[in-house]
């Protein structure tokens, strides 16, 4: 992970490369990019399909990909549901320099992690976070998915299209559902760490991976600790943080206060 992490710097900070995707995932990579100067070395975006003859993101193209050249360095800034898919396309398409983003975003944004594989208490980094209510969303939906209410479910996805499309919301929907299902076998693998602040008060990244531990008290997690305080997090993951000024602009009064419930419940 380290080698592609070093590979992927070289790339950013000397070649010109395309970025494959416009969501949430390129939103926050370009967002680095431009902080650390390198936006320059965007060529263009791509995406699988356009519903729009031409389209531009802060003044550079987005093309489809089958009229990009495969011989173009491609950094695929998609989420985790969405990578292998486009990662066989890319190989079928004769691409040979493609790197996925998402695994290096954070270490992109923070800095490599001041500690690595900690091994936490999950009911106590539960207790211990604050200012963001995704954790509380994340729980209702678990709960909904075995009948204990009538409206996770719908939350879930309403927060995710906030960020993404109504398609894409729906995919990490199903997606979250046979994760949940995997943990109700006794699948509870973590096949990377989570990511914390270096407080232990937010999560950088797992929130799922976290959830679905509390839901099914699993005692340990494993985390990488990284230096951010909540303002750096909120730059960084702008609507995705859903903090209490998010939390009143895209939920009802009622729907608010299901979730502050879930939240209080979450810290007992």
């Amino acid at each position: 992970m380290y080698t592609e992490l070093i590979k992927v710097k070289d790339v950013i900070e000397n070649q010109k490369f395309v970025i494959y995707g416009t969501g949430s995932v390129a939103k926050r990579f370009s967002q680095i990019l431009k902080h650390s100067g390198r936006w320059g070395n965007i060529s263009h975006y791509t995406v699988s399909s356009l519903e729009q003859d031409v389209m531009f993101i802060d003044g550079k193209v987005v093309k489809e990909i089958k009229n990009v050249k495969n011989d173009n360095i491609v950094m695929v800034a998609v989420h985790n549901i969405f990578a292998d898919e486009i990662l066989e396309n890319l190989k079928y398409l004769g691409f040979k320099k493609v790197f996925w983003i998402y695994p290096h975003l954070f270490d992109l944004c923070f800095g490599m992690p001041v500690q690595s594989n900690m091994i936490l208490d999950v009911k106590s980094v539960v207790r211990g976070l604050h200012g963001v209510y995704v954790h509380a969303i994340y729980y209702l939906a678990i709960e909904s998915e075995f009948l204990k209410n009538t409206v996770g479910r719908n939350l879930y996805i309403k927060f995710m299209c906030i960020f993404c499309s109504e398609k894409a919301a729906n995919k990490r929907w199903f997606d979250f559902v046979e994760r949940i299902h995997k943990y109700e076998k006794g699948d509870v693998q973590q096949n990377y760490n989570i990511k914390l602040s270096h407080e232990y008060d937010i999560v950088l990244d797992g929130s799922h991976r976290l959830m679905l531990a509390y839901y099914f008290n699993v005692d340990k997690i494993a985390a990488d600790i990284y230096c951010c305080d909540l303002n750096r997090y909120i730059e960084f993951a702008e609507n995705m943080a859903l903090t209490d000024k998010q939390l009143h602009e895209y939920f009802s009064y009622d729907e608010i206060l299901l979730i502050k419930e879930a939240d209080l419940k979450l810290k007992i």
